[in-house]
């Protein structure tokens, strides 16, 4: 491919970046706006109340950090992009504990979610400035790798035994939400890293890869949870248990 027909630059394009994002999370708040998640379980409301916010967070996200942002100078785009990265981990992490504790323990679960969500960024940078100091010339999509190694293997980890002890309390449906929600956000973060693995080796197709994490994190990620949760006719399990 020439320079004007590379997959980075497609990759940097508003299709791409924008408008293939926040298509299914738009329809998708529309139709479960239309027809509302009605239970008298906590869990089931918690579960369609924080599909609505991160609906709209999603549809958000893209639009800050990209034609929002480009009015903004480095240090404020910065802010504003890992500002809208830690909320897309807090997501997993606040909905996994949400439904490992019981409803009585919600404050809990937002606290342990936030603290969760500082662990993989700080441990990211902080072994990202190890190497720097060893290599001094590396590339920024190195930090970014780490980043996603990371996550990735605290979600296979926290989606492992340590969850059975963790939600010892839960129900079996809310314990194979969180599993299969975990699951899901390890499968982008994997194919995040693959695709960095890529690019960091000069192979262009490395930006085509990337275009399918997107879809599953930015795309996909609510309707997966919410259709797992309920189904459309509430039939999922979530659907099922109450």
């Amino acid at each position: 491919m020439s320079a004007e027909t590379s997959w980075h630059a497609f990759y940097q394009s508003d299709l791409q970046s924008l408008y293939a994002l926040v298509a299914l999370p738009a329809a998708f708040l529309v139709i479960a706006l239309a027809r509302p998640v009605r239970s008298a379980d906590p869990q089931a409301r918690f579960v369609f109340l924080w599909s609505i916010a991160f609906a709209l967070e999603t549809i958000l996200d893209p639009i800050a950090t990209g034609p929002l942002s480009r009015a903004l100078a480095g240090g404020a785009k910065t802010a504003v992009m890992l500002g809208f990265v830690l909320l897309g981990d807090w997501r997993v992490w606040l909905l996994v504990f949400a439904l490992c504790y019981r409803p009585e323990r919600r404050a809990r679960a937002f606290a342990h979610s936030a603290a969760l969500t500082c662990v993989v960024p700080i441990f990211a940078y902080l072994t990202d400035l190890r190497l720097r100091t060893v290599w001094p010339e590396l590339p920024g999509q190195v930090l970014w790798l780490v980043y996603e190694a990371s996550f990735f293997a605290l979600a296979l980890t926290l989606r492992g035994p340590l969850l059975r002890r963790l939600a010892s309390a839960a129900r079996d449906a809310e314990r194979e939400l969180a599993r299969s929600l975990l699951g899901f956000a390890a499968c982008y973060y994997a194919l995040w890293a693959c695709a960095d693995l890529l690019i960091l080796a000069g192979i262009d197709a490395g930006w085509a890869l990337r275009i399918v994490p997107n879809q599953l994190y930015y795309a996909l990620t609510v309707p997966f949870v919410y259709l797992r949760a309920f189904g459309w006719r509430r039939a999922g399990s979530l659907g099922r248990a109450y």
